[in-house]
């Protein structure tokens, strides 16, 4: 927040963010960001069974 401050001039924080402060996402906003994250890069159980079929095809070659 200094930074920005700094940036724009402010004499305080409290001016930018009274400013501000509806431009920054809320924490519910926040958290639906993050959960749509996780949910994205987590791998299909489908996904998940190549993987596990690639690793014991690889155990049993070095057998």
């Amino acid at each position: 927040m200094k930074a920005v401050q700094a940036r724009l001039g402010h004499k305080n924080a409290s001016e930018t963010l009274d400013t501000y402060s509806h431009l920054w996402p809320d924490e519910e906003e926040q958290t639906r960001t993050a959960i749509d994250l996780v949910m994205s890069t987590r791998p299909t159980p489908a996904a998940t069974a190549k993987t596990n079929e690639a690793a014991t095809d690889g155990e049993q070659q070095a057998a």
